[in-house]
């Protein structure tokens, strides 16, 4: 009896050991950042015009670095969202709204083209996770990113990127609506206009569990 007791605790202590082990480094969380491409953060980009004055208040290149560089020693995983638009398919559409009308006016995001590339700032490794060009906000609307999310066994989603009244908005909305933490780092979003980057500010807390700085992704444990 003594021996069967003893055979039983060995093999306790040996699954405790190993769920331990196998759960060490894991995380809950995820860092998603959205649309960060040449086209709205960069000098050539087409709407650096409408973003120059949000990035610089923000300084939004260099927090995205600072994030992805904790994110990256820490473990925590990482989703690229990028947005593309092949034009030639879309003769004769019809923008559904003011955001989309700019859009395509000035034919922002263009697929292969520079102005799609990600910023230097914001390059995935090759290891981290890059979700298909969207054409839509969010990538819960593409339904590009629920797989993803699950197979990590994702509660809170860290979000940044741009914009900050488009695909920022309604990434953080959705990914509310399905069941998710979502915390916005304020500090590291753009937008076309200051104005809009202070409504934004205002209406974003409403679908997010909270909004943090940069700084405060930094320490955070």
């Amino acid at each position: 009896m003594k021996n069967l007791i003893l055979a039983f605790l060995a093999i306790l202590l040996t699954t405790i050991t190993y769920a331990q082990s196998s759960n060490q480094g894991k995380t809950n969380k995820v860092l998603l950042i959205t649309s960060a491409q040449v086209d709205l953060l960069s000098e050539d980009g087409k709407a650096w015009g409408l973003t120059k004055d949000a990035e610089e208040k923000n300084e939004v290149r260099k927090n995205l670095l600072k994030l992805l560089k904790k994110a990256r020693k820490e473990n925590i995983p990482i989703i690229h969202s990028p947005v593309g638009f092949d034009y030639a398919k879309m003769q004769g559409y019809e923008p559904l709204n003011v955001v989309q009308g700019v859009i395509i006016e000035n034919k922002l995001l263009e697929m292969n083209t520079p102005g799609s590339e990600f910023i230097p700032e914001a390059l995935p490794l090759e290891h981290e996770t890059v979700l298909p060009y969207r054409q839509g906000f969010s990538s819960f609307w593409a339904k590009s990113i629920q797989g993803h999310l699950e197979e990590l066994e994702v509660d809170t989603i860290y979000i940044a990127g741009m914009l900050a009244e488009g695909c920022i908005a309604s990434h953080a909305r959705d990914a509310s609506e399905n069941g998710y933490s979502t915390i916005v780092i304020s500090d590291a979003i753009g937008s076309t206009s200051l104005e809009l980057l202070e409504a934004s500010n205002k209406t974003l807390p409403l679908h997010t569990k909270a909004m943090i700085t940069t700084k405060e992704f930094l320490k955070a444990k």
